[in-house]
């Protein structure tokens, strides 16, 4: 089972992605996500239906991310449709 992660409010996106996993700020420039390229993913999210449970139904889910220098790659889709 994994650990469990810290939750935040999609605001606080900007400040903590200043700093990395072992809690130590990031080296180089401060991370402006606006500056870094705009990438889409779309997944999709499948149900079955009918009386047999033979027709499978799907709707899309769009999720964002920006990609950073340094390979840093964080989704941002609540930032971008908030």
């Amino acid at each position: 089972m994994a650990p469990p992660i810290e939750t935040f409010p999609a605001s606080e996106v900007p400040v903590r992605v200043q700093t990395a996993a072992n809690g130590k700020r990031r080296k180089g420039d401060k991370i402006k996500l606006e500056d870094c390229e705009l990438l889409e993913m779309v997944q999709y999210s499948c149900w079955l239906e009918g009386k047999k449970q033979d027709v499978t139904k799907c709707r899309p889910i769009v999720k964002l991310f920006r990609k950073c220098a340094g390979g840093l790659i964080v989704e941002t889709t609540a930032l971008e449709k908030g």
